[in-house]
C-alpha cells in the first residue's frame, strides 16, 4: 500500500464485492498514474466461495456436497411441499401455488443458516401453522439432500466458512469488502474469521481509487417533483441529455447513473426515451442492436428473447397430437428462426392467410399439413414443408416417459430438424442468447436425479420455467456512459452525475416483507432482513448516505401521482435542498415535427387518385358506394387497391357467420311457407317444427360451404338460438296489417351506375296489395335510416335497388327488417303508412326523416337516391380519394383503418 491508501499494483489484494457489476467494473477499471497494472481481483461473495470450492476439490480438504442450483433447490423444494401438501391437503394441494411457496422456504431456510437464532426458535412448541409445517419441510429437505449428496447454497457457504475456520484455503494478504450497505450475520463471521488469521480486512463503500477530480468538484444536491411516474422517466432522460451536452459532458471518462428503486416497472418506459432522445436509428430493424451509450443492469429472462421464444415455440408445437388454438400455428409461420424463414417468408405468409381463412379455430397437425400441400407449396417452400412435417412426426417417434436428459436430446435434435435458428447470419445478441439457450439445455438434461421419468408436456414446462427464471444481459463491449441501475445494484459505484428517481414514501423506505414461514417476532428480535419497519429505515438510511456521497452532482426525484391517486415524498429526503431548475423537455427526433424543423418539407396533396380508365372494373357492389359515401380514401383502398384485413378466426362463430345463418333460415323457411296466409294459419307446434327444419338447412349449408362440421354440442345450441330468434321474429311478421307474398330471397341483381357496376343481394321482396317491399335484413343493433335523406347515403342497398333497378319499378317500401333477440323492429320509409309496423309513411306526422317541404311524394324520394348515388359513383370514377368523413363512427366497419392514419389526422387538426 502507498500513502494514498491504494492497493501496491500486483499486491495480493482480493476486492469483496457487493454485487456482480461492481466486480465487472472494478476489473476494467485502470489505476490512474500508472503505466501497466495487474487486473484487480474483484469478484463477489458467490464468486470467491466458487473459486474456494473448486479448491477443496482439488486439495481433498473436508467433504463438500454438490451444491443445488437455484432452479433444482426450488425444484426440490416443491417437491417436498407437494408431498407434504397431499399427505395434508389431500385432492386441495393442487390450489396451492409450488413454486411461490418454494421461493418462501428457500428464503426462509437462508435466514436459518444466517441468524441461527431463527433456526433455533423452529424447536418451540409453540409455532404458528405456517412455521410449523416449514420446519417438517426442512427436515424432509434435508433428509433428501443427505441421501442424494446435495446441499443447498446457503449451507454450502457454511460449510466453507468452517473450512476457511480451520485453516484450508491460501488466502490473500489484504481484502477491501466494498459497496456491502448492511452485513449478515455470515458476511461479519466470515470477515472475522479472515481478520483472526491475518488477513488485513478493510470495509469501504467504495472502490479506493478515487478520482481527483470527483473530489474536488462542488457536491451539489436537488430536488425534483413530478407529475408523474412517466413525467419522472422524461425529466430524468432529459436531465442527461442536458449533461452530455456539456463539455464535461462529452469526456471519454464521464459517467452518469439513474437509480431506480423499482426499475422492473419502469425499464420499457426509460429505455424507449433514451432510444428516443440518444438513438432514434435504432427504430430500423437492421440497428436494433446498435450499441447504446447507455446499460440496464437489469437483465430480461432468457425466454423473452425471439430466438430463444421461436425455439420454445417450435418445441411446444413438436409432436402435438391434440387440436390447439389456430393462432399458434400462425405464429409458427409467420416466425423467424426456422427453415427458410428468409426465403420463403412470402411463401409462408401465403399459407398463413389460408390457415386463417379455412380452418377452424382449434385446429391439429393433420389440418395444417393438408393445407399446406395444396396450391404447389411443396414447390415454393420446399425446406418449411419438410420442417412442418418434421415437426408434426415427432409424435411417433418420441416416447411417452424419459429422463429430462434424454428429453433434451430430442429437443435439440428436433430443433435441427426444424432448421433452428433460421437461415439468416445471427447477430451478436442472438449468438449470445442460442448459446445460452444450449447451455440451459445442458442443465435441463441434469435434472434427471429430480425430475426421473416425465411426460412431454412435464418436459416442457420445466424447459421453460427454466428459461423463464434465467437472466439474459448481453455481454457490450466498453463502459457504457450512462448506467440505469436498481438500488441494490448501484453498491460501490461511483459517478460524475446521479439521478436518483422514486423518492416516494410508499417505496422509500421500502415496505416490510417478513418471511411467512418464519415467527416474525423473532425476525424482528433479531433484525432479519425485512422483518420490520425498523430494519427497512435503517438500510433505507445506509443506502441513501452511500448513494449522497456517489456523485458530486445528485438529483433526487419522486412523482407527484399515480393516475387519481396522490403521491408524496420520501421523509428520507431533506426538503430544504434547492429545486431543480425547469428542463426543457427532449424532443423526440421520430416526431414528423421535429423532422420537419431541421428539413425543408415538400408538401404534397394526396387526395386525388388516378380516375378510372376506360374499361377499368371495380368491384364492391353497393359496399363501394357505401364506402365512398363515408370516406372515399376508404373505397379507394379496398376496392380498387384491393386492400384487405386478415380473417381473423373466432371460437365458435363471429357476428358474420351467425348472420349467415339468420339469412339462410329464413330463406329456406321462406321457400316453404310462401305468403302472410300460410304464416298465421300455422298452429305454435307447425310452426316450430318449419322453423327447426328451416334452421337445420341453415346450419348444413354453412357446414357445407366452410367444409368443416360444427362441434356436436355447440350445434345443438346454434340451432336452438336460431330457432328462438326466428320464433320471436316471425311473430311480429304475422303481426303486419294487410296481405303479402314472398316473391323472392336472396335475389341478385345489377346496375350500372355511372359506367360503374354494381352488382348485389337483395334479401327479401314481398308483394303487397299496391306494389313491392324491398327488405334487407339485419343482425346488429346498430341501424341507421337517416341518412337516406342526406346528401351521401352511407346505407345505400336498399336505396340503390329502389330507384335505380329497372325490376323494382314498382316499389313502394324500403325497410330493415331488424332480427334482435330482444327488441326485433322494422325500420325504412314507405309511400304510405300501415304497410310495415314502426314503419311511417312519407304523409304521416311521425315520420321525420324526409322534410315535407323537400319530399311531397315517393317519387321525389326515389330520385333524390338516384341523384345523390350516382353523384358518389361519380366521385369513384373520378379518383376521389381523400381521407375525409363527417364522422368517425361511421368507419366501425371499416378493415383498413392503419392506412387512413387517423391518430395523424386528429393530431393535425389539433394543431393551433
Amino acid at each position: 500500500m502507498d500513502n494514498t491508501g491504494k492497493p501496491a499494483p500486483g499486491g495480493e489484494v482480493l476486492y469483496l464485492c457487493a454485487t456482480l457489476r461492481l466486480a465487472q467494473t472494478l476489473r476494467r477499471r485502470p489505476l490512474s498514474g500508472v503505466g501497466a497494472w495487474r487486473t484487480p481481483q474483484a469478484l463477489t461473495l458467490a464468486q470467491w466461495f466458487a473459486q474456494l470450492a473448486d479448491e477443496a476439490l482439488l486439495c481433498g480438504l473436508g467433504d463438500l456436497p454438490q451444491a443445488l442450483d437455484p432452479y433444482a433447490e426450488c425444484l426440490l423444494w416443491e417437491q417436498v411441499i407437494a408431498e407434504a401438501l397431499g399427505q395434508t391437503a389431500g385432492a386441495a394441494a393442487l390450489l396451492f401455488d409450488l413454486q411461490g411457496m418454494a421461493k418462501s422456504a428457500i428464503g426462509a431456510r437462508q435466514l436459518t443458516r444466517q441468524w441461527p437464532a431463527l433456526q433455533a426458535a423452529l424447536a418451540s412448541t409453540t409455532l404458528a401453522d405456517e412455521a410449523r409445517l416449514f420446519a417438517g419441510w426442512q427436515e424432509a429437505f434435508t433428509r433428501r439432500c443427505e441421501a442424494h449428496a446435495w446441499i443447498d447454497v446457503a449451507g454450502w457457504q457454511r460449510r466453507l466458512l468452517d473450512l476457511l475456520a480451520a485453516g484450508a484455503f491460501a488466502l490473500p494478504a489484504q481484502l477491501y469488502c466494498i459497496g456491502f450497505d448492511r452485513l449478515t450475520p455470515l458476511e461479519s463471521e466470515l470477515l472475522a474469521i479472515l481478520a483472526a488469521r491475518g488477513v488485513v480486512v478493510e470495509q469501504v463503500a467504495f472502490w479506493p481509487e478515487i478520482t481527483v477530480d470527483r473530489e474536488k468538484r462542488a457536491k451539489s444536491r436537488q430536488l425534483h417533483a413530478a407529475a408523474d411516474v412517466r413525467d419522472e422517466c422524461a425529466a430524468a432522460v432529459a436531465w442527461v441529455t442536458e449533461k452530455l451536452a456539456t463539455p464535461e459532458g462529452r469526456a471519454p471518462d464521464f459517467s452518469i447513473g439513474i437509480v431506480v428503486p423499482h426499475l422492473a416497472e419502469v425499464r420499457e418506459q426509460l429505455e424507449g426515451l433514451l432510444d428516443d432522445a440518444l438513438h432514434p436509428q435504432t427504430l430500423r430493424p437492421d440497428l436494433a442492436e446498435l450499441p447504446r451509450s447507455y446499460n440496464f443492469s437489469l437483465g430480461r429472462p432468457l425466454a423473452a428473447q425471439p430466438l430463444v421464444a421461436s425455439a420454445l415455440d417450435l418445441l411446444a408445437l413438436a409432436g402435438l397430437r391434440g387440436k390447439v388454438e389456430q393462432a399458434r400455428f400462425r405464429g409458427l409461420l409467420l416466425g423467424n428462426g426456422w427453415s427458410g424463414d428468409v426465403a420463403e417468408a412470402d411463401a409462408r405468409a401465403r399459407l398463413e392467410a389460408r390457415v386463417r381463412r379455412d380452418l377452424a379455430y382449434f385446429t391439429h397437425w393433420p389440418a395444417v399439413l393438408r393445407l399446406a400441400g395444396q396450391e404447389d407449396d411443396a414447390e415454393v417452400m420446399p425446406r418449411s414443408l419438410a420442417a412442418l412435417r418434421a415437426l408434426a412426426g415427432c409424435a411417433d417417434r418420441w416416447p411417452r416417459r424419459q429422463s429430462p436428459a434424454a428429453w433434451a436430446n430430442d429437443f435439440s435434435a428436433v430443433l435441427v430438424a426444424a432448421g433452428w435458428p433460421g437461415e439468416r447470419p445471427l447477430s451478436s445478441h442472438e449468438f449470445q442468447a442460442r448459446r445460452a439457450f444450449g447451455e440451459l439445455l445442458v442443465d435441463f438434461s441434469r435434472l434427471d436425479p429430480l425430475l426421473g421419468s416425465i411426460d412431454r408436456g412435464t418436459a416442457l414446462r420445466r424447459l421453460g420455467e427454466l428459461c423463464r427464471q434465467r437472466v439474459f444481459q448481453p455481454e457490450t463491449r466498453g463502459q457504457p456512459t450512462i448506467q440505469v441501475l436498481g438500488v441494490l445494484e448501484s453498491a460501490g459505484l461511483r459517478f460524475d452525475a446521479l439521478w436518483i428517481m422514486g423518492m416516494n414514501d410508499d417505496q422509500w423506505p421500502p415496505a416490510p416483507r417478513p418471511n411467512p414461514l418464519l415467527p416474525a417476532e423473532v425476525q424482528r428480535a433479531v433484525a432479519a432482513a425485512h422483518a420490520s419497519a425498523e430494519v427497512e429505515l435503517d438500510f433505507a438510511c445506509r443506502v441513501q448516505a452511500r448513494l449522497l456521497q456517489a456523485a458530486p452532482e445528485i438529483v433526487l426525484s419522486w412523482a407527484q401521482a399515480d393516475g387519481n391517486r396522490i403521491r408524496r415524498a420520501s421523509p428520507l429526503l431533506d426538503m430544504r435542498w434547492p429545486r431543480l431548475p425547469s428542463l426543457r423537455p427532449c424532443p423526440s427526433p421520430l416526431r414528423a415535427e421535429a423532422r420537419a424543423a431541421g428539413n425543408a418539407c415538400e408538401e404534397i396533396v394526396d387526395t386525388q387518385a388516378p380516375p378510372l380508365a376506360a374499361g377499368e372494373r371495380v368491384a364492391g357492389g353497393s359496399w363501394l358506394l357505401r364506402a365512398q359515401a363515408i370516406c372515399p380514401a376508404w373505397a379507394f383502398y379496398q376496392f380498387r387497391l384491393h386492400a384487405e384485413a386478415l380473417d381473423e378466426a373466432v371460437e365458435g362463430l363471429d357476428p358474420a357467420a351467425r348472420g349467415t345463418l339468420v339469412h339462410g333460415a329464413l330463406e329456406a323457411f321462406w321457400k316453404a311457407t310462401g305468403d302472410s296466409t300460410r304464416l298465421r294459419a300455422q298452429s305454435p307446434e307447425g310452426r316450430a317444427t318449419a322453423v327447426a327444419s328451416a334452421c337445420e338447412t341453415a346450419l348444413a349449408g354453412y357446414e357445407h360451404e366452410r367444409r368443416s362440421p360444427l362441434p356436436p354440442r355447440f350445434r345443438v345450441l346454434e340451432a336452438a338460438r336460431l330457432q328462438r330468434l326466428l320464433l320471436r321474429w316471425l311473430a311480429l311478421e304475422a303481426e303486419r296489417g294487410g296481405e303479402f307474398r314472398v316473391l323472392a330471397c336472396e335475389q341478385p341483381a345489377s346496375v350500372e351506375i355511372e359506367g360503374i357496376q354494381v352488382k348485389m343481394v337483395v334479401d327479401r321482396i314481398d308483394a303487397l296489395a299496391d306494389g313491392q317491399l324491398i327488405l334487407d335484413y339485419k343482425t346488429g343493433a346498430a341501424i341507421d335510416v337517416r341518412n337516406w335523406a342526406s346528401p351521401r347515403i352511407t346505407e345505400p342497398q336498399l336505396p340503390i335497388y329502389a330507384a335505380l333497378v329497372p325490376a323494382a319499378s314498382g316499389t313502394v317500401a324500403v325497410a330493415f327488417a331488424k332480427v334482435l333477440p330482444d327488441k326485433p323492429a322494422f325500420a325504412g320509409v314507405a309511400a304510405s303508412g300501415e304497410l310495415l309496423p314502426g314503419v311511417p309513411g312519407l304523409g304521416d306526422g311521425k315520420q321525420r326523416i324526409f322534410a315535407g317541404e323537400d319530399f311531397p311524394d315517393w317519387d321525389s324520394v326515389l330520385d333524390h337516391w338516384r341523384q345523390r348515388l350516382q353523384a358518389v359513383a361519380r366521385e369513384v370514377r373520378a379518383g376521389e380519394a381523400g381521407v375525409v368523413f363527417s364522422d368517425e363512427k361511421l368507419l366501425q366497419y371499416c378493415e383498413l383503418k392503419p392506412l387512413l392514419r387517423l391518430p395523424e389526422r386528429r393530431r393535425w387538426l389539433a394543431r393551433p
